[in-house]
């Protein structure tokens, strides 16, 4: 019989990176099924409990592979795959565009995810973490030079700040110059200099 663990990687591979329990659940039936395997009357508890084994996010964390990330926070059933949280550019198709009168910029939600849950949840800004029950964590994603016209700034992780509420406003509207050496950063996220010039030069007022 084949690994458990490779099934479920599998399974978020077919599912795009995540997905919620009963995605994984019908997902995971599948791929068994499609090589003649039968279920235990208990596979389900079996996947969720290899899933929490492998995650950081999860207090049974086995301490070595940390394979998989709890996407909308512990106890609301989304899990994901790590290995998709990937913040190059080009693993990320160009923002696109709808024509109506003027041009609305469609943002990548899944890089926005991937974002907020290296940090967290956490404002890169003041530190801020949002709590709202149940395990939920709150954060809002800011694009450092802004999408739209006449900024037309790209949607790639360099141009991304997770922030509070209150900082995002802020943010928006010119209060806050972004000083990079204060702004809480991650290893597997870096901001561009040029966006956080560019703000500080077009955006912040004095």
């Amino acid at each position: 019989m084949s690994d458990w663990l490779n099934d479920i990687r599998e399974t978020l591979e077919r599912l795009g990176g995540s997905g919620s329990l009963s995605e994984i659940y019908k997902e995971v039936k599948k791929v068994r099924e499609e090589r003649g395997e039968r279920l235990s009357e208990q596979w389900r508890s079996t996947v969720r409990a290899i899933i929490q084994r492998h995650s950081s996010d999860s207090v049974q964390f086995n301490g070595k592979e940390d394979i998989f990330y709890s996407v909308e926070g512990l106890g609301l059933g989304v899990w994901g795959l790590r290995a998709f949280v990937s913040l190059s550019p080009s693993d990320f198709e160009p923002p696109k565009k709808i024509q109506t009168h003027t041009y609305r910029i469609l943002r990548d939600t899944h890089l926005a995810r991937a974002i907020k849950a290296l940090h967290k949840n956490t404002c890169q800004l003041c530190g801020t973490r949002i709590v709202l029950g149940e395990g939920k964590t709150y954060a809002e994603v800011h694009h450092i030079r802004p999408l739209g016209h006449p900024h037309n700034g790209p949607d790639i992780a360099e141009n991304i700040l997770v922030l509070c509420p209150n900082c995002h406003v802020r943010c928006d509207y010119g209060a806050i110059k972004i000083n990079l050496s204060q702004v809480r950063t991650h290893p597997r996220h870096q901001i561009g200099q040029e966006f956080v010039k560019y703000h500080n030069e077009k955006i912040f007022k004095t």
